[in-house]
């Protein structure tokens, strides 16, 4: 039995499905129906009455929600109590690839520099990873693509990037896939956020047949670029930071290529050390206003 099953099982519980509970949770469907199943078969018994799109707890799971609800409640009390009395203090911050090149030094220094005695713990994972470990109290606080809508978790937008369209040097002004010369498009893994973003922009001028190859890092998908082998979407904040970035040239699209970095945190669970992360982004970000 595991925690996340009985968050699954409180949630569908308290919204009468696994969409509602989805929502509430901010997770895929799917993975809610497995959570539910995988305690049932723990069990060995049926905890709702499954009726089209609606589910009412069975008798069994009348007598196990009070239990669940407490054991959840605890589990989430106990994180937020020992990282708020521990002496030395302790701070779980996880947050975007993208986020460590561009944005994420200045601030750890920042925070570093106020709060030594502050042991912080960076993780990095795709935006979504991000959005579960923070719901299941494993971060405490973290930075994702943005803004998410859920009941459980609050955001705060943190900053803007651009995803800009780069290509060889010598190419012309690219304003739609059209007018891309027929070339392979490099972009980061299938599930990452920034890569939704290139098939929509595919899709919406027809050219979802377009090859996208998938490549981890962005040193190598410029390499790939000036070699002359294809386009690259990579963000404004990392650019710079490629050591061939004067050998490429880059297209703004706008819309479609803006994207906003939140911090997010369960509501009522923010730490003070996250607090204090955030009011040091905060100060920084009014000092560059200056």
């Amino acid at each position: 039995m595991q925690l996340s099953q009985l968050r699954a099982f409180c949630a569908v519980a308290e919204t009468g499905s696994v969409i509602g509970a989805s929502r509430v949770l901010n997770r895929v469907p799917s993975s809610i129906t497995v959570r539910i199943q995988q305690l049932e078969e723990d069990l060995g018994c049926e905890l709702f009455v499954r009726e089209r799109q609606k589910m009412s707890l069975s008798h069994e799971g009348r007598k196990l929600l009070e239990h669940a609800q407490r054991l959840v409640g605890l589990a989430d009390g106990t994180r937020a109590f020992m990282r708020e009395e521990d002496a030395e203090g302790h701070l779980v911050l996880g947050a975007l690839g993208v986020t460590q090149v561009g944005f994420l030094p200045r601030l750890i220094a920042r925070y570093r520099s106020r709060h030594r005695a502050v042991t912080l713990d960076v993780r990095s994972e795709a935006s979504e990873v991000l959005v579960e470990q923070v719901a299941d109290g494993v971060l405490d606080i973290a930075l994702v693509d943005g803004p998410v809508s859920t009941a459980a978790l609050e955001s705060r937008l943190a900053y803007t990037d651009d995803m800009l369209l780069v290509t060889e040097f010598g190419h012309p002004v690219v304003e739609s896939p059209r007018d891309l010369r027929g070339m392979q498009l490099f972009g980061s893994r299938h599930d990452g956020s920034f890569r939704y973003r290139i098939d929509a922009w595919l899709e919406a001028a027809g050219r979802q047949l377009l090859p996208v190859v998938e490549v981890e890092s962005y040193h190598a998908m410029l390499s790939r670029v000036v070699a002359g082998m294809g386009a690259a979407w990579i963000p404004r904040s990392v650019l710079p930071t490629l050591a061939a970035h004067a050998h490429v040239r880059a297209h703004a699209l706008g819309d479609v290529g803006r994207t906003e970095i939140h911090f997010l945190w369960r509501i009522g669970q923010l730490t003070r050390h996250a607090e204090r992360l955030m009011e040091v982004h905060r100060d920084t970000c009014m000092e560059d206003a200056f």
